[in-house]
């Protein structure tokens, strides 16, 4: 019988191909160094909450752990990761330095209106943690396992001559996303998930992708620039 990580990988990967999709058109637009920045900061509101959610769904497993393994399971793996993803500074600080380095204005992203897409998003995501499960976030750290290709990072940086200092949280977790994916499966296949578990975890990362590619798309198929940002 599969593993509760083989079978969201196998639901996930369904879904893969859209996900990659507009990468490559990015790769592909001859305005791809006019573009690459609202691209990048297009996605990085799952970046700058994914610390804050994580920490949402430590306290809520918190609450639930002392009758629910599941829950316990989710605070030892929480505990151990949060640190992880922080990269020793404040949520979102790392991200927020190389969109600097690409001429956006982070100050204005981060103060505001988000994009309504990514604020359902995170609102959905926070519900789930909330009033369904904590578990959900794994759906969401799911997508480390769909991490930026170092070759392709590379050649995005040559083909756009932007900044490689834009570039480094990219080139850093083409590194370490392979392990923390890695390290995810194996909690999946330790806890024990109940069917509507698994079922709200695939969910969670569908949308997750779901709600990135459509930001994306925006972007590379519109020539849209994100809300409150401006690239010079």
């Amino acid at each position: 019988m599969p593993t509760a990580s083989a079978r969201l990988r196998r639901k996930l990967d369904l879904a893969a191909p859209a996900f990659a999709a507009p990468g490559q058109l990015l790769l592909d637009d001859p305005d791809a160094r006019e573009l690459t920045p609202c691209f990048l900061a297009a996605g990085s509101y799952v970046t700058l909450t994914m610390v804050p959610l994580m920490e949402a769904a430590l306290r809520r497993a918190q609450e639930l752990a002392a009758e629910d393994a599941v829950a316990a399971g989710l605070v030892v793996y929480l505990e151990r990761h949060i640190p992880e993803e922080l990269h020793g500074g404040a949520p979102g600080r790392a991200a927020l330095d190389d969109l600097e380095a690409l001429g956006i204005d982070t100050v204005a992203l981060r103060t505001g209106p988000p994009p309504p897409k990514m604020a359902a998003l995170v609102g959905t995501l926070a519900f789930w943690i909330w009033h369904r499960h904590p578990v959900a976030i794994l759906g969401l750290l799911a997508l480390e396992g769909f991490h930026p290709h170092g070759p392709t990072v590379e050649r995005l940086v040559e083909q756009t001559g932007l900044p490689r200092d834009g570039f480094r949280q990219l080139l850093l977790h083409a590194k370490l996303d392979a392990h923390h994916a890695e390290e995810l499966h194996r909690v999946l296949d330790t806890l024990p998930l109940e069917r509507e578990q698994e079922q709200l975890i695939a969910l969670a990362a569908l949308q997750t992708m779901s709600s990135l590619i459509d930001a994306w798309l925006d972007v590379v198929t519109d020539g849209s620039r994100v809300p409150t940002v401006s690239a010079t």
